[in-house]
């Protein structure tokens, strides 16, 4: 005799009861959900439908969301409850998603919040609202719901879901600001005498795959003396130590002490290009150490890379914010104690004599190379296709293969506020050109916009090794 339906769902193909779906169902209730048995004829099969709770079920609910204004009682910075998929409840912050600079959406007559995970390598989802409720801690939630301890006990991820709770656990105690910034401070948190009962026990399957997924970290450059720290946090009952730990690729340059507004920021914000360009420029040898740097116009206001900083590891928070009249607006961090781009009078002329949108200053070796090479006042490159990639200034467009480029140099200082006369100079003398060389130093190159000025440095830099090829060989 056939069983009904609802058993039917709920027992294994072994016969006894799946605890998981029982939880699953406990979980369901709790969030205002229940589970229909559909029966299509064409195959039989039973479809679990979600449908919308009661009238007076949804009143009860705190976090409900208007389908009219769409607006969302949780916010950026609340750390809840979360029910993704196949796994157990899982703590995570809200937080927006960087790719759309949202942080709840309708999908399907669906509102859905954008969820990163606490402990899970930064990894997020976009969760359904009736999927997420607010945290309450890890006692309360046990309380609300038993099956959870045996959900999480069989499964491998026990000690990372524990560890989870932990970091959501301290991250409540701390205002939301706070909140964040220790969310995506290159740091987990871990209890102390976790680590080392850890520490002194075999390591176990899962400790085994975080061994290696931090090892896959640990092949990014390592950060020496590299101790991320949280000011003003308050102290908590139980012991808990900082571990460095490094992001994946996507989250190392998006992570800073302004999470909140940089996750708002669009990606051709200058906070969010600088950093990037910066570590291109490093990977292309254009900026060695602390040399180089590049500024962007962005709304009236110029921002700028710090000095003394290594160009590779620049953040957003770094950048100095100054009006096109050399008033500070927005400074970073007291704390770091950094100061503007020696650059900063150089760019300022290419700003205010050649209304650039963004100045770039490498030191490439290719621009040392040639200055050796070439005892005179200015460069002239010409038979080259690469040349139609730089822009004539003089003429409002860009050069053609069979025009010659002209590119001045100017003699070095101790300081480069003092090449400002003489660059002024080469401005007024070379009216058509984009760039001006520093001899034995390195080169400026402005455009009307960074992917401008970018392009003609990279133009520059192509025709530079070719001509350096010609004279070596004497061609």
């Amino acid at each position: 005799m056939k069983k009904n339906s609802g058993e039917q769902v709920k027992k294994s193909r072994y016969g006894r009861v799946s605890t998981k779906r029982k939880f699953d169902e406990e979980c369901d209730n709790s969030l205002g959900r229940k589970t229909v048995i559909i029966s299509t004829k064409k195959n039989k099969s039973k479809l679990p439908v979600s449908s919308v709770s009661s009238p007076a079920s949804t009143s009860n609910n705190v976090h409900s969301n208007t389908r009219n204004n769409k607006v969302n009682e949780f916010n950026i910075g609340d750390i809840v409850w979360a029910k993704p998929g196949k796994y157990p409840v899982w703590p995570g912050i809200v937080i927006s998603d960087p790719n759309f600079n949202i942080h709840y959406k309708e999908e399907n007559n669906v509102t859905m919040l954008h969820i990163y995970y606490c402990n899970d390598a930064y990894k997020r989802n976009w969760i359904r609202i009736n999927q997420i409720f607010e945290f309450v801690g890890k006692d309360s939630m046990l309380r609300e719901f038993p099956k959870l301890t045996t959900h999480v006990t069989r499964s491998k991820i026990k000690s990372k879901w524990n560890r989870a709770v932990d970091e959501a656990t301290y991250l409540t105690m701390i205002n939301r600001e706070d909140r964040i910034k220790a969310f995506f401070s290159n740091t987990f948190l871990h209890n102390i005498e976790m680590t080392n009962n850890a520490q002194n026990k075999k390591p176990s399957i899962e400790q085994s795959e975080n061994d290696q997924l931090s090892a896959i970290y640990n092949q990014q450059p390592a950060i020496e003396n590299q101790q991320a720290t949280i000011e003003n946090l308050p102290s908590t009952s139980c012991n808990l130590q900082i571990n460095t730990n490094l992001f994946d690729d996507d989250f190392k340059q998006n992570i800073t002490n302004h999470e909140v507004q940089y996750l708002n920021y669009k990606k051709e914000h200058p906070r969010v290009l600088i950093p990037e360009l910066c570590r291109l420029f490093y990977l292309n040898g254009w900026v060695t150490g602390t040399g180089g740097g590049i500024s962007i116009k962005y709304e009236n206001h110029i921002y700028i890379a710090p000095s003394g900083v290594q160009k590779e590891r620049i953040q957003p928070e770094d950048l100095f914010v100054q009006d096109i009249h050399g008033v500070d607006v927005e400074l970073p961090p007291p704390e770091k104690n950094f100061s503007k781009s020696q650059c900063t009078p150089i760019f300022m002329c290419s700003y205010t004599l050649r209304d650039a949108g963004a100045v770039i200053h490498i030191h490439s070796l290719e621009v040392v190379k040639l200055c050796l090479l070439s005892p005179g006042k200015d460069i002239r490159i010409n038979d080259l296709e690469i040349i139609k990639g730089i822009y004539n200034e003089e003429k409002g467009k860009y050069y053609d293969n069979d025009e010659e480029v002209v590119i001045p140099i100017i003699e070095n200082s101790k300081y480069e506020r003092d090449l400002v006369g003489t660059f002024k100079l080469a401005l007024r003398k070379y009216p058509m050109t984009s760039a001006v060389i520093v001899r034995n130093h390195g080169m400026y190159v402005w455009g009307k916009d960074w992917q401008s000025a970018k392009t003609q440095c990279e133009c520059y830099d192509y025709a530079f090794k070719v001509m350096i090829f010609k004279k070596l060989n004497r061609l």
